[in-house]
């Protein structure tokens, strides 16, 4: 434990620079459409330093005060632990290092704004002594962290975590602009034991909330029996699924909600319940403090490929919450080296059209890391720039935030030219405010509750499902199109949150009502759109397994074939291609002697074709990924202007224009206008025209805006 002596010394020092009228009030208000961060009434960039202090601090201060030289003022230290005060005790920073970490950081920038991180999950042995059986239980008979369902310690949880916010803000107050809420596995909010292939939820709480669960959806007995296909069931005595029938599919790559609806029901329950739990925690940072940010992690469904027990299915149900202002995730570990896409890992671009901040977490391993320190290792400070360029360039063009981050102070970024880099993106960023509302022309939509209906995949039981193909590898070819991509989820488009688009990829919409469907094609089916239905929508129709419903959603005449996996021949050119998957059953083919055919299996049969429908075209794809090359065609004919065709990572949004080379040579960009192009980070005129040409190497960055600073 630190000197208590030292802590006051720096309080001193703090309250000599900034005065109690300086305290900082941020939200999150629209403007143009856009979430935008303010600080004291301020449009700020929303980009900060996280760092957290293990031992010796030195070189973590050091490279805050790089940061602060180069305008990064916005530090998140971690707080590693909370502080869990009884009922009759005073709560105080005695017994912590918390005064320690956050003086440390403001005696490295005594103007930084703080908004720390904290876990909320983990609470003390005389806790859980006193609460045993609200602790979670797997299915091995193991006990792990406190219950995400156990209503008891959600609201000791939130209690604590309004006395830590309310003792930071009175002796931190000026400096303090919001919370990060950390808890369960990994700080990121996946259900404990996940990634170990532990099955959470037979704890008490868990059964008892599963219950309440089904007395809401049901109402009565008669209604869940029908439901669970179980005459004996009840809602008063129901049990969780067992690990089997949470890993049974009984309709081949799908689960069937007339047989497999016990599990479905549990795993929307879970998921559920984790939103639930994460809209509390931010709820009580709200309520200890109103004028501050709550940021919580959340979201990862592209990267965790839909896995129905992460808990991360319930976005669309957090987003509703009027009491969290950030959604947070790393960039894909998958692909982080340079001539990657640095791609997201949940729907960004959802998240902004509701109104909240996403702020991608850039943990790049920079050329000062050790050469195990993990994927996509930079190799000297030229590669690390590059990349972080990228990284930028994916949330600038949005309107997103980002934090680099520095896990433990033991110097990733204390280097002064890697830090007057980040400046001038920061900068950059600061000088465009306000932006304007991202509008790209292909949107891709995903739908988290038809997840619960795919074949489960993490453990090995029934194999990948649809999932890993089709959500988690498929990013790669759409992001390689040569044009700027949406995110979205399903929901935001039938509720109209989707800006208009040219071509439409509708990625995992299995389960689809009558009126969903109707709305869908009220909104993407007509103005010569392009809409691609990716394997099997409408496969799921209300409580039916319904394998003949395909045919009528995507409008084609499909047959079901018995051999067809995912390699297939591109029609147009012979070049074969790999959608990374086995067998899917059912396997659809194209039978439709009014289609044209796009792509076919290497039995002959067609697994792709595109139709001319009444106002738009409907594209059908068998497998779980079509290669960027056909993207591209397909995007061209619905008009969609195409930056690059060359497999380049293109991002391009709010006048700015970025182009990540995924290879060795020559790239060109054409604009849609004939314009002048600029360098974004040295406003140096790179002349007027419609195309330019650039040699690149591979993983090299070119950040560039289509007017001037001083314009």
């Amino acid at each position: 434990m630190k000197s208590i002596i030292f802590g006051l010394l720096s309080l001193m020092i703090i309250a000599s620079s900034v005065s109690q009228s300086d305290a900082a009030v941020a939200v999150v208000k629209r403007v143009k459409s856009v979430p935008t961060l303010f600080i004291n009434g301020k449009p700020t960039a929303p980009v900060l330093f996280q760092i957290g202090f293990m031992g010796e601090t030195k070189v973590g201060q050091s490279e805050i005060s790089f940061a602060a030289e180069h305008g990064v003022n916005i530090v998140s230290p971690t707080l590693w632990g909370m502080p869990w005060f009884k009922d009759d005790e005073t709560p105080s920073f005695d017994k912590t290092d918390i005064v320690y970490w956050i003086d440390a950081v403001l005696k490295a920038n005594p103007n930084a704004l703080l908004l720390p991180r904290f876990p909320v999950d983990q609470p003390p042995g005389w806790w859980v002594e006193q609460h045993p059986d609200e602790m979670t239980l797997f299915h091995d008979g193991t006990k792990g962290i406190a219950s995400i369902h156990s209503q008891v310690w959600r609201q000791d949880a939130a209690k604590q975590i309004g006395r830590l916010v309310r003792l930071l803000e009175a002796r931190y107050g000026d400096h303090m602009i919001g919370y990060h809420v950390c808890g369960q596995y990994s700080a990121e909010w996946f259900y404990d034991g996940f990634w170990e292939g532990k099955y959470a939820g037979f704890e008490k709480p868990a059964i008892e909330g599963f219950r309440r669960y089904l007395r809401t959806k049901y109402k009565s007995d008669k209604a869940l029996r029908k439901a669970w296909n179980d005459p004996g069931v009840s809602i008063d005595t129901a049990q969780v699924p067992t690990v089997n029938e949470r890993n049974t599919a009984k309709a081949g790559s799908f689960r069937n909600p007339s047989t497999d609806c016990k599990a479905i029901d549990f795993d929307e329950f879970q998921n559920n319940d984790m939103a639930d739990s994460v809209a509390l925690m931010c709820k009580a940072v709200k309520d200890a403090a109103p004028n501050r940010l709550a940021l919580a992690f959340y979201g990862y469904i592209f990267e965790l490929s839909g896995s129905t027990r992460s808990g991360h299915l319930g976005l669309s149900r957090l987003l509703k919450s009027p009491y969290i202002d950030g959604i947070c995730g790393p960039y894909s570990y998958g692909a982080r080296k340079p001539g990657d896409s640095g791609r997201f890992m949940g729907p960004v671009d959802s998240i902004l059209a509701n109104g909240k901040l996403w702020f991608t977490e850039d943990d790049t391993r920079t050329f000062l890391t050790p050469p195990d320190a993990g994927p996509g290792r930079c190799v000297d400070i030229k590669e690390t720039n590059n990349v972080l360029t990228r990284n930028f360039a994916q949330v600038l063009t949005r309107g997103a935030g980002l934090w680099w981050m520095e896990p433990v102070g033991s110097g990733w970024y204390a280097d002064k030219a890697l830090w007057q880099h980040q400046g001038l993106l920061k900068q950059t960023y600061q000088s465009s405010l306000p932006l304007t509302e991202y509008t790209p022309e292909v949107a891709v939509i995903i739908d988290e509750r038809s997840c619960l209906y795919t074949s489960p995949f993490m453990e090995g039981v029934s194999g990948e499902g649809a999932s890993i193909s089709l959500l988690t590898r498929f990013r790669e070819q759409y992001y390689r199109l040569g044009a700027p991509i949406g995110m979205y989820l399903l929901g935001d488009l039938l509720a109209g949150k989707v800006p208009p688009a040219k071509m439409y990829i509708l990625v995992n919409l299995f389960n689809l009502d009558n009126s969903q469907l109707r709305a869908i094609r009220s909104r993407v089916c007509n103005s010569g759109r392009t809409v691609v239905w990716m394997y099997a929508p409408g496969i799921i129709k209300g409580n039916t397994f319904s394998p003949e419903n395909v045919s009528k959603v995507v409008g084609m005449k499909l047959k079901q074939i018995n051999s067809g996996d995912g390699n297939i021949v591109i029609e147009r050119t012979g070049a074969k291609f790999s959608a990374e998957h086995s067998h899917l059953s059912p396997t659809y083919a194209v039978d439709d002697s009014k289609s044209t055919t796009i792509a076919r299996y290497l039995s002959g049969d067609v697994s792709a074709a595109a139709k001319t429908m009444d106002g738009h075209t409907s594209v059908y794809c068998g497998t779980l990924q079509l290669p960027s090359s056909v993207l591209r065609s397909l995007a061209i004919k619905a008009g969609v202007h195409i930056y690059s065709n060359q497999d380049q990572i293109i991002m391009a949004g709010n006048g700015f224009l970025a182009i990540h080379a995924t290879s060795n040579g020559q790239k060109r960009i054409v604009l849609p206008l004939g314009d002048t192009l600029y360098d974004a980070l040295t406003n140096t005129s790179l002349g007027k025209n419609s195309i330019f040409t650039f040699d690149m190497q591979m993983g090299e960055t070119k950040l560039l805006r289509t007017h001037s600073l001083n314009e």
